[in-house]
């Protein structure tokens, strides 16, 4: 189990060192500009998929407390 984790730490240094080796510091900056425009795209569609799933259940919720056959909608 500890020779895996070697080898595992062994092969991400030697990639790191080629990657170092062979990019240049701005095709570093860009690929860290990009990553982080990915993840600020995520992190805001991830909030506005859960506004509407928290509307939708609440939505939900409220037709749940009805009576049956009345008149459920927005």
């Amino acid at each position: 189990m500890i020779s895996l984790a070697v080898l595992l730490l062994q092969d991400a240094h030697f990639r790191f060192r080629r990657i170092r080796q062979s990019e240049d510091g701005a095709s570093v900056i860009e690929w860290a500009m990009i990553a982080a425009i990915v993840v600020v795209a995520a992190s805001v569609i991830g909030v506005v998929v859960m506004k509407i799933v928290t509307n939708k259940s609440a939505q939900l919720d409220d037709c749940a407390s009805k009576p049956a056959g009345s008149a459920c909608g927005p």
